[in-house]
């Protein structure tokens, strides 16, 4: 595994696999260490897991006020922290690893990470497939925004997991994860779009590898 450092940023990099095939991932890189290089040659992809962001502004897309109550407000930094992984992150760790011109990325996420991977997939097509896992869909005007926009085609896959405990949160605001996240779903089926939910058991922090290994199956099922 290497490791590459473009700006604040931490790029931890699976040995290569292929060549035409890499997944990058926004997470917390002490849950992953172990789990990286057998995950790559499981799965048949190159992997990079993004850490050293400031998770609370970078992914959301627009400022709110802070949750729960009393905590800072989000600052709404997604359009220049994604300017950052078109502009600098994916072109520097690409050309360290050789890869090809011609590739297929996914954009895997979890919690306001996973908010972040469906945005952007909405605005640009930087990233073929994601998954958002326990996506912060509770964010304040996103599932409006999703429901006004105009759904772009797509051709790759989107995978969906959430907790079946997240609803359940004693923070109010957290309780409607659920809905939106199936309305969401719904809106995305009903554009074309190829996406696969999951329920599983525990709340927003429980299991991430297991969780990890879910959405690497099905985004890769077909390799």
């Amino acid at each position: 595994m290497q490791k590459i450092n473009i700006d604040n940023l931490s790029c931890r990099c699976s040995s290569i696999v292929r060549k035409d095939k890499i997944a990058y991932i926004l997470y917390p890189m002490d849950m992953l260490s172990d789990w990286i290089e057998p995950a790559a040659e499981k799965y048949g992809v190159t992997i990079v897991v993004i850490t050293g962001m400031d998770w609370q502004n970078v992914f959301s897309p627009w400022p709110a006020p802070g949750v729960p109550k009393g905590d800072p407000d989000f600052k709404g930094e997604s359009p220049e922290f994604l300017e950052l992984l078109h502009n600098k992150v994916i072109p520097q760790v690409e050309k360290k690893l050789q890869m090809d011109t011609d590739i297929e990325r996914s954009l895997v996420g979890v919690s306001m990470s996973g908010l972040f991977a469906l945005w952007q997939w909405m605005i640009c097509d930087l990233f073929k497939n994601i998954a958002s896992l326990s996506g912060s869909f509770w964010y304040e005007g996103f599932i409006d925004w999703m429901q006004k926009i105009q759904i772009p085609h797509k051709t790759g896959k989107g995978f969906f997991l959430l907790g079946n405990q997240e609803s359940k949160s004693n923070v109010k605001t957290f309780q409607s994860v659920g809905k939106n996240t199936e309305s969401i779903i719904a809106l995305l089926k009903d554009n074309g779009i190829c996406v696969k939910f999951e329920s599983v058991p525990g709340n927003h922090f429980s299991d991430p590898v297991p969780r990890l290994e879910k959405a690497f199956k099905a985004l890769y099922s077909y390799a």
